[in-house]
């Protein structure tokens, strides 16, 4: 018997030769040499020959299928105890390859499913034909969305594979049936995965690639592609280290043993890609996918699914670096080549479709996005209702989208669906799980659990950003931060804002301090704590969820909450002992959780604290005074507040300064409602994150202005303005540090460039010129001066807080040094290259003196080069 190289080729490109014949003994009642049969032996090896030719247009033609359709009708009439005879299936299921092959994957499932209840008596005198027909099927329903009944097809093939072979001498085991076995394993686990069986997935990735290593080598291509396959199911269950291994291994061995331009080198690429960056490793993994995307362009071209999936992977990379408008693009084109290949109701199609959607919200579409995502289920569904994958993308988005958009009753139907969908994931991960709660509490008619279903959400955010290494947030767990900042502006409750803002600020923080923190735990003592603290954190993560799961399903639920309770105890217990040796650790990776009553104890006198945040679509501003608190969300989205902060800062230069976008910024962010619980604060703290953390707070003005004069009413008129980059800092932790005998040494409050008019003015200087003063900052820097003492601390202002008297003075002995001046970022000022601190300026040199000397090693006169 034959069997078709093609359809393996189309599952996985890899080969299935012909001439597989079975190894297995025939059926008792039934021989596949009985030579009365004589005749369908002729026309099986006839199909097989035009199937089998190296003319794929002749292989696929009418003419090959008409001589499969004339083997299936002269078995029909050849009956074997009374039933047709078994090549009739063989027939059949070999139509269904070519179904498959050219893309009529409902006239494949019909022929798969005719063709193995033909066979079915006679499985095991033509086994192999028997495995390829589950395989095909079991492929072809996950396709078209049945991936539940995939799976339980796929797993059936599986089990007859390992009999198969546990029954067949090592010696008649040829590489074809290693090979398929492992496309029946790898179908299988894509299945698993798709469902949220991580575990078993990977189990199934591993008995692919050890058969495709049993059928090809260890270095063959198609066994690369298993390595990297397996790296992916693996890091899917959280074996990164694991993951790395493999995915390494696969660029190795392919860059020693296959050609540049093999596919299967770039999809090595590619997964090693694309494990970096759910590592947190973002920009390091852009260059392995752009090669990747670069060499299946030239190998396999455009209109192939694998430079789809190549388009997608980047662009799911681009999403978490915030480059949506990147990102947005390549997911459209991938939309377009996954329907062009798959059809209509293509799942990947969909999901580039939804991931579209979700770089649409982003940039303030969000009519659009929720189009799109409406779109994509539709797409799912017109299928198959059994992909739950899809609804995993999707709701977490669309339904605070319908609610902002004031669609009540499509956000209640598409919650209720999440929840129901979530809880059918035989091991669905606690955030879905929260998340799900959460968004049915808030479109449902009792709200009550509301709060409590956001602070478990928020509070599982946190542990999962705390067991892992790379401090980054995905744009999942920014769009659910998201989510939750709008439930805590709408109840006003500015404990659990405080407790998202401070996820956002430690992301940044820990991103800062990455080779910090690597220091610090080169300490193999801190090292392991470290690692107890992420195991145990990862065992309480598993506990959230069962309890998750029994609170959804209203079964084992005190059970669960003891469990849960006993596991989170151990957890804080290791996390109090980390900070309390290790303080350094805890600071370098983002602080502690922030308590609010503490924050507001720590408050100066007249003293506020404002916290600017972007989240998803969203900016998100907290208000923090001895008065009261207060949680808003800016009405203009953040796509266009970003942009309104880039504008700025390219206006900053001697053509002009943009006063209505600096205005348009001041009233977004100090709303009547903001400006009234800061009330009566002389200084502000600001905690800014993304975008803001470069915006000058100070240059923004109170009301709209024509044109800069001195007159100008600048924010730091109002304020003396101390920006921050996380909450924990409060002033009595900088009382302690101040308490110890340190030296202090405050720099800020410069001269300004207005009054340099001179031929031999610095360049860049009528840029600078048009920087407002800063009196606030001279009474900032002796309060910080105050909780030293005087006589441990000096302080350069006005005239002399300039370049000369830094580079005149050892700065050895001091252990603080803090300028509180105008900070500049590289680009933004005619002059100004790199960023820069602008201190007085110079004198006006004496006529016949040169300006800056030619051993200078910080660019431009009267700024300080940072770093």
């Amino acid at each position: 018997m034959q069997l078709s190289t093609r359809y393996a080729a189309v599952l996985l490109a890899l080969a299935l030769p012909a001439h597989a014949a079975s190894a297995a003994a025939p059926a008792a009642a039934f021989s596949p040499t009985d030579p009365r049969h004589a005749r369908l032996y002729s026309l099986e090896r006839q199909a097989f020959a035009l199937f089998d030719s190296d003319d794929y247009a002749l292989s696929m033609s009418q003419k090959t299928r008409d001589a499969w359709a004339r083997l299936h009708a002269a078995a029909l009439r050849a009956k074997v105890a009374g039933k047709p005879h078994p090549l009739a299936g063989v027939a059949l299921i070999n139509l269904s390859s070519m179904d498959q092959i050219d893309g009529k994957n409902p006239d494949a499932l019909a022929h798969a499913n005719e063709g193995l209840a033909l066979l079915a008596p006679f499985a095991d005198a033509y086994p192999v034909a028997w495995m390829q027909g589950l395989s095909i099927k079991g492929y072809v329903q996950a396709t078209l969305g049945d991936v539940t009944g995939a799976a339980e097809v796929l797993a059936q093939a599986s089990r007859y594979m390992d009999g198969y072979i546990a029954r067949t001498p090592p010696d008649k085991l040829d590489p074809s049936t290693h090979m398929l076995r492992s496309n029946i394993a790898f179908s299988h686990a894509q299945a698993l995965t798709r469902l949220g069986r991580n575990v078993e997935a990977v189990d199934a990735q591993r008995a692919s690639m050890e058969a495709r290593i049993a059928a090809s080598g260890p270095n063959s291509p198609d066994t690369i592609g298993a390595y990297y396959t397996y790296a992916q199911m693996l890091q899917r269950a959280d074996r990164d280290v694991e993951a790395e291994k493999y995915a390494r291994m696969a660029v190795d061995i392919a860059t020693d043993h296959i050609d540049r331009k093999h596919p299967s080198y770039a999809r090595a690429l590619e997964a090693l890609g694309l494990l970096l960056s759910r590592t947190g490793r973002r920009n390091e993994s852009l260059d392995y996918l752009q090669r990747a995307i670069a060499i299946k362009r030239d190998t396999v071209g455009t209109g192939s699914l694998y430079f789809q999936f190549g388009l997608q992977n980047l662009g799911t990379v681009l999403l978490p670096l915030e480059r949506y408008a990147d990102a947005e693009p390549l997911f459209m084109e991938a939309e377009r080549g996954f329907r062009g290949i798959e059809g209509e109701n293509s799942p990947q199609s969909a999901r580039a479709l939804a991931f579209a959607a979700s770089a649409a919200l982003a940039e303030g579409r969000r009519e659009q996005g929720v189009e799109r995502f409406n779109a994509a289920l539709a797409r799912v569904r017109a299928g198959s209702d059994k992909d739950r994958d899809i609804g995993q993308r999707v709701y977490p988005y669309l339904i605070p989208a319908l609610i902002a958009a004031g669609h009540g009753g499509e956000a209640r139907a598409a919650a209720a669906a999440f929840a129901a969908e979530t809880r059918q994931l035989d091991n669905a991960p606690a955030i879905p799980l929260a998340q799900a709660a959460m968004l049915s509490a808030w479109t449902g008619p009792d709200r009550t659990v509301l709060g409590e279903t956001a602070r478990r959400l928020v509070g599982l955010l946190r542990d999962d950003a705390s067991v892992h290494d790379d401090a980054e947030l995905t744009e999942e767990q920014r769009a659910a931060l998201d989510t939750i900042l709008a439930v805590a502006a709408q109840a006003q409750d500015a404990a659990l804002a405080l407790d998202a803002m401070a996820i956002l600020a430690g992301s940044r923080i820990a991103q800062a301090n990455r080779l910090v923190a690597q220091r610090l735990v080169a300490d193999p003592a801190l090292a392991a704590r470290v690692r107890r603290l992420q195991d145990r954190t990862k065992t309480l993560q598993a506990a959230d969820s069962r309890l998750l799961k029994a609170l959804a399903v209203d079964s084992g639920v005190a059970a669960a909450r003891t469990e849960r309770a006993a596991v989170a105890a151990m957890v804080d217990v290791e996390r109090v002992a980390i900070a309390r040796n290790y303080p350094r650790w805890v600071e370098a990776n983002g602080g502690e959780r922030p308590d609010l009553g503490a924050l507001r104890d720590g408050l100066g006198e007249r003293e506020a604290l404002l916290a600017v945040m972007p989240a998803f679509d969203g900016v998100y501003l907290l208000a923090v005074s001895a008065g009261g608190t207060r949680i808003e969300r800016a009405q203009m989205d953040r796509a266009a507040l970003v942009a309104l902060v880039g504008r700025l800062r390219g206006s900053l230069t001697p053509a002009g300064f943009d006063q209505s976008s600096a205005h348009t910024l001041y009233s977004q962010i100090f709303t009547p409602g903001i400006l009234a619980t800061l009330g009566r604060a002389r200084t502000l703290r600001i905690v800014p994150t993304g975008a803001f953390a470069s915006l000058p707070f100070g240059m923004l003005p109170q009301r709209p202005v024509a044109a800069v004069t001195p007159h100008t009413p600048w924010l730091i008129r109002r304020f003396a303005i101390e920006v921050q980059p996380g909450f924990s800092a409060t002033p009595d932790r900088r009382q302690q540090m101040a308490a110890r005998d340190q030296r202090f040494l405050g720099i800020g409050a410069p001269l300004t460039f207005g009054a340099i008019q001179t031929a031999d003015a610095p360049r860049g200087a009528g840029a600078l010129s048009q920087l407002p003063p800063l009196p606030g900052s001279q009474a900032e820097l002796r309060a910080v001066a105050h909780r030293f003492g005087m006589e441990r601390t000096t302080l350069l202002v006005g005239r002399d807080a300039s370049e000369a008297g830094l580079r005149d003075r050892d700065l050895s002995g001091y252990a603080v040094i803090l300028f509180a001046t105008h900070g500049l970022v590289g680009g933004e000022m005619e002059g100004v290259s790199e960023p820069a601190l602008v201190l007085s300026p110079r004198p006006p040199m004496r006529r016949g003196t040169t300006g800056c000397s030619p051993r200078r090693k910080w660019r431009g006169c009267g700024s300080a080069r940072i770093g």
